[in-house]
């Protein structure tokens, strides 16, 4: 495997077509150490949604570059949901509220990038699929293609998923992690507008100001 093929999860938020006329791209990605800078597209910000320790374990190809920003999405002071969020629409649907400060840093620091933006996280399908599904439903993106922009990531991640099973002690477990079907977002979705109205209700709700929203 060459370097440059390990960084298979790239893409624009919301798949072709859907930034089209919009003031800057916010890209998408999994992160991989071996990774060269020049994989990558011209980036003004890198917003890197994984933990201190994870980023200490592998540093962010980009993490020297200006523009580069750790934002980490979990808060370390919430104890996570266990065994009552298994499936992973029910853990994201508990991100929403659990990690909402995590959520409400990670798009300030895309609403606050001029140019064009990275938002990644280790496999850039879980942390990396909320927020994604956040801007691309803002956008205005139906929730069939928010739906097919989180399942793109199967094909992304074949390889990555393909040596985490091959090393894997609870194959339950993993097949767990790795679903990436469109019935996942689609359902987190469904919950924000649910509960709060839109997504832009929900931005507001983690204490995002009107300026902020527009900005994104």
């Amino acid at each position: 495997m060459t370097t440059t093929s390990m960084l298979t999860n790239l893409r624009p938020v919301g798949g072709p077509g859907l930034q089209d006329g919009r003031p800057r791209t916010v890209y998408r990605a999994n992160t991989e150490e071996s990774v060269p800078p020049s994989a990558y597209p011209a980036l003004d910000g890198v917003v890197d949604l994984r933990r201190d320790d994870e980023i200490e374990r592998v540093p962010h190809p980009l993490g020297s570059a200006d523009g580069y920003r750790g934002v980490p999405l979990f808060d370390p002071s919430k104890t996570e949901a266990g065994a009552a969020a298994v499936q992973l629409e029910e853990q994201y649907v508990d991100w929403l509220t659990r990690h909402r400060g995590g959520i409400a840093a990670a798009l300030r620091a895309i609403a606050e990038t001029e140019g064009d933006v990275l938002v990644c996280c280790s496999a850039g399908k879980d942390r990396t699929g909320v927020i994604s599904a956040l801007l691309a439903r803002h956008w205005g993106a139906s929730t069939a293609l928010v739906g097919d922009d989180y399942a793109a990531s199967a094909d992304g991640l074949a390889e990555r998923f393909a040596r985490e099973r091959a090393v894997s002690t609870d194959l339950d477990a993993t097949a767990v992690a790795q679903r990436c079907v469109p019935e996942i977002m689609t359902t987190v979705i469904a919950h924000v507008e649910a509960r709060w109205g839109s997504v832009e209700g929900y931005m507001g709700w983690i204490g995002l100001t009107d300026a902020e929203i527009g900005a994104l």
